[in-house]
């Protein structure tokens, strides 16, 4: 990767990847992909076993995101799609902390958060750390909650409870 790309990150479990995951990446692609020199690059932090288990409320929500490896293989699918349409490039991480390499990275420009207080909250936090190391602090980017037909935000809890499709669409839950 050449010293003038530009790098953007963001981390989560991504399971199942839904239309407001691809808001995430496509945030994170239209970051770092830019005009000038470079073409950009894009790192995905997915969340691991242990990390999911650590911060989900009760432990048998971990378990319903399925194996790392069948979760890295849809994201990998998902980003070689989404790629097509942007100059940047993409890698895959496996995420053992809630700050993984944003916190440490000097050669990352941006971070892409989700709107949610606690995701807002952790990108705040996390720029904090990387001032007391010296680090520059990251651009933070936001892309607005994608809403489900029902005009509440598409998420994969509802997904997994089987009250919305992947793209937000209610399912008939009467049967």
């Amino acid at each position: 990767m050449a010293d003038a790309d530009r790098t953007a990150i963001l981390g989560g479990t991504f399971t199942p990847i839904h239309n407001g995951h691809r808001a995430l990446l496509h945030k994170a692609f239209q970051t770092a992909s830019h005009d000038g020199p470079g073409d950009g690059h894009v790192i995905v932090g997915l969340t691991s076993p242990g990390l999911a288990t650590e911060t989900r409320s009760e432990s048998a929500h971990a378990d319903q995101l399925g194996a790392y490896d069948d979760r890295r293989n849809a994201l990998d699918a998902e980003l070689r799609e989404l790629r097509e349409a942007y100059t940047a490039s993409y890698e895959i991480l496996q995420l053992e902390d809630t700050q993984g390499p944003a916190a440490t990275r000097a050669d990352v420009n941006a971070l892409v958060a989700s709107p949610e207080a606690k995701a807002q909250r952790r990108a705040h936090q996390l720029n904090q750390r990387r001032r007391d190391a010296g680090l520059q602090p990251l651009e933070i980017h936001t892309p607005p909650f994608v809403v489900a037909e029902d005009g509440t935000r598409i998420s994969s809890t509802r997904i997994r409870n089987g009250e919305i499709d992947v793209h937000g669409r209610l399912l008939d839950t009467s049967e």
